[in-house]
């Protein structure tokens, strides 16, 4: 389901993230909410704005405290289809 980053951040916010991965200028962390379903949010994805994001390896960040480009929540770890996401593309 299709939810605004105001819903995504009221649901999520709390849960902390670290950098897992970067493809094509976007940033990508992962986190577990306490039921344990996986959470990713994605920053970046313009070549001409990514050099300005600071990235540090291990860092934990709240979902409430990153402007992320894309959000999604998905059940377990082996899930393929969001429950909740958001897209700012």
């Amino acid at each position: 389901m299709e939810i605004t980053k105001t819903e995504f951040d009221k649901l999520y916010g709390y849960v902390e993230l670290v950098f897992d991965s970067y493809y094509k200028y976007s940033f990508t962390f992962k986190g577990k909410t306490n039921s344990q379903d996986t959470v990713i949010v994605v920053i970046g994805g313009c070549a001409d704005d990514i050099y300005r994001e600071s990235i540090t390896a291990g860092e934990k960040v709240k979902v409430s405290d990153i402007e992320g480009r894309y959000a999604a929540v998905y059940e377990g770890d082996n899930s393929s289809e969001p429950f909740h996401s958001y897209s700012d593309y």
